[in-house]
């Protein structure tokens, strides 16, 4: 069974999310609702966490949290294995109440806290419970709004901070801020986190590609495969020439049929770079996208029916996984 992948690392920045099983509810009243913050304020005071903004909804919650120790897994298991025992004996019920482990997204660094503390206090608006953040009194909005006095383990100042030195100025720059994602303007800042768990600049997510690459592989862990090292088309290259004993020249010049080494180059391309179509295309000759498509189709559809072929796109993809761990050391 696939398992979520975890980075537990020392000062981590992370979005995490639980949602209950099935998108079933996990509060049915504002008792629940208060043992829940209770909780969450155990935990982060005894985990050292430094929360900045949280919301606890129907069916699932979210977190916006920097651990100063690798200890996300240990203490989200506290947060929900004790919540959920408590919820099942207050209610008498028995089985999971979430689904599944929490899902965790890895954050380079604090340039991401606007958008995405709004996305975490836009998340009643967006399920339309309310008509504005404020009116919802489960979530951290209101510590922001100074409606209520941020308790120790809730950051507000870290966020404010970004929008200028006066407090009362900074919370109104908020509130316009976050008024403004209100009637779906604003995306979901984690939509580009690669693999669904990294969230950050190509450079750092380079960095996080190459230390999984080095770390044993596991089949239950897909997303681990997902983000280790990828390939540049110029790997690609460098590979099938070494490989198959080819000139570059051979490869990316356009209009040369029946050269496997170009075929075979193209293919791995598009399979394992993150390159585009089009800029796969301006590499090899500058051909067209139809022609790149047409020609992974061609490479695909021989590997179905000629095992020699499998073999050595096997081969080569071997050759440059050999290549990603030898670059990422």
């Amino acid at each position: 069974m696939a398992r979520p992948l975890r980075i537990d690392v020392e000062n981590g920045l992370y979005h995490v999310t639980s949602r209950g099983w099935e998108r079933r509810v996990i509060v049915r009243n504002d008792a629940d609702r208060e043992h829940w913050v209770d909780l969450l304020e155990r935990v982060a005071v005894r985990c050292g966490w430094r929360v900045f903004a949280w919301v606890l909804m129907t069916n699932h919650f979210h977190l916006y949290v920097r651990t100063p120790q690798p200890n996300l897994s240990p203490g989200m298991h506290d947060l929900n294995s004790g919540y959920a025992s408590a919820f099942n004996r207050r209610h008498r019920r028995s089985g999971a109440l979430y689904q599944g482990r929490f899902k965790a997204v890895l954050v380079e660094d604090e340039s991401h806290s606007l958008e995405l503390t709004r996305y975490v206090h836009l998340n009643p608006v967006r399920a339309k419970i309310v008509d504005a953040p404020e009116q919802y009194a489960w979530s951290s909005y209101g510590a922001y709004l100074g409606v209520y006095e941020s308790p120790t383990w809730l950051d507000c100042q870290a966020v404010l901070g970004q929008l200028g030195k006066h407090t009362n100025r900074a919370r109104a720059a908020y509130r316009r801020f976050v008024e403004s994602g209100i009637g779906g303007v604003a995306s979901s800042p984690l939509a580009g986190a690669a693999g669904g768990v990294l969230l950050g600049s190509e450079g750092w997510l380079e960095q996080w590609r190459q230390r999984l690459a080095e770390q044993p592989d596991s089949p239950t862990i897909p997303t681990q495969r997902q983000l280790a090292w990828r390939p540049s088309v110029e790997d690609v290259v460098k590979v099938v020439c070494g490989e198959l004993g080819v000139d570059r020249a051979e490869l990316v010049a356009r209009r040369r049929r029946g050269n496997d080494g170009r075929l075979a180059a193209i293919y791995l391309s598009r399979r394992l770079t993150d390159e585009s179509v089009g800029d796969i295309g301006r590499y090899f000759g500058d051909v067209s996208t139809a022609a790149i498509s047409k020609a992974v189709q061609r490479a695909q559809s021989r590997r179905n029916q000629d095992r020699a072929w499998d073999r050595q796109l096997k081969k080569l993809t071997a050759a440059l996984q050999n290549s990603g761990l030898s670059n990422a050391k």
